[in-house]
């Protein structure tokens, strides 16, 4: 299942809400120390 990231708190230039959907992101976001600062959430569609 594909999913997106949604930013619960801010980081680098990320604001709270903001949706991330570009897998290389989302694989290096989930790999960091600012996993704890997004939520996976399933992407319509997929």
């Amino acid at each position: 299942m594909a999913f997106h990231l949604v930013v619960l708190k801010p980081f680098l230039n990320y604001k709270r809400g903001e949706v991330i959907t570009d897998g290389a992101t989302v694989t290096k976001i989930l790999a960091g120390p600012e996993a704890s600062f997004v939520v996976r959430v399933s992407s319509k569609g997929n």
